[in-house]
C-alpha cells in the first residue's frame, strides 16, 4: 500500500516581503517604547524574513519581560494554505501598558525537515539554541497578508 500527500502553499519571496511591513511596524512600536535599539529591529526584520523565504518556521513571538520578570509577547503564526483573506493594519499592540525597562526578544519555532544550509546561516547570524515559547493559547488580534499568504498575530500573557 502506498500514500502520497499533496498540498498546496501560497509562499512567495515577494508576499513575504509585503507582510514583514506590518511586522517591521510592530518592531518599531518597540524601538519607540525604549524596548530594542532600531538595530536590532532592522536586524530582527531581515532575519525573519530570510527565515520565512526559506519557509523554514511555522511560528515566531516577539517577547517582552518585565522589570519584574513577568512576560507577555505577540505570536506571529504562519499561514500558508491559502485560507488567509484577511488584512489589518499594524498596530494596536497597547505596548503603553508595560512599564519602563522591559526588554524584547525574539523566538522562533522551526519547522520539521529544515534545510541544513539555514540553522547555519543562523549560527552565522549569532542565532542561538537558546530560550522557549512563552505557551499558552494566543488571542487572535490581527492578520498581515497579501494574496493568501501571511502571518497571524496573537497576543500572549496576561496583559
Amino acid at each position: 500500500m502506498t500514500e502520497s500527500r499533496t498540498g498546496t502553499t501560497t509562499f512567495t519571496e515577494a508576499r513575504v516581503r509585503e507582510v514583514m511591513k506590518p511586522v517591521m511596524d510592530d518592531l518599531v512600536a518597540c524601538v519607540m517604547n525604549g524596548f530594542i535599539s532600531i538595530e536590532r529591529a532592522q536586524k530582527w526584520c531581515n532575519d525573519l524574513t530570510y527565515l520565512l523565504t526559506q519557509q523554514a518556521i511555522s511560528i515566531f513571538e516577539l517577547q517582552l519581560t518585565q522589570p519584574d520578570g513577568s512576560e507577555v509577547g505577540f505570536e506571529y503564526r504562519v499561514s500558508d494554505d491559502g485560507s488567509l483573506f484577511e488584512s489589518s493594519p499594524s498596530g494596536g499592540q497597547r505596548l503603553h501598558l508595560l512599564p519602563q525597562g522591559t526588554k524584547a526578544n525574539l523566538w522562533v519555532r522551526y519547522r520539521d525537515n529544515v534545510e541544513p544550509h539555514v540553522h547555519e546561516e543562523m549560527r552565522r547570524r549569532n542565532w542561538g539554541a537558546g530560550g522557549g515559547s512563552l505557551g499558552g493559547t494566543a488571542v487572535r488580534e490581527r492578520a498581515y497578508s497579501n494574496e493568501s499568504y501571511g502571518l497571524i498575530r496573537g497576543r500572549l500573557g496576561d496583559w
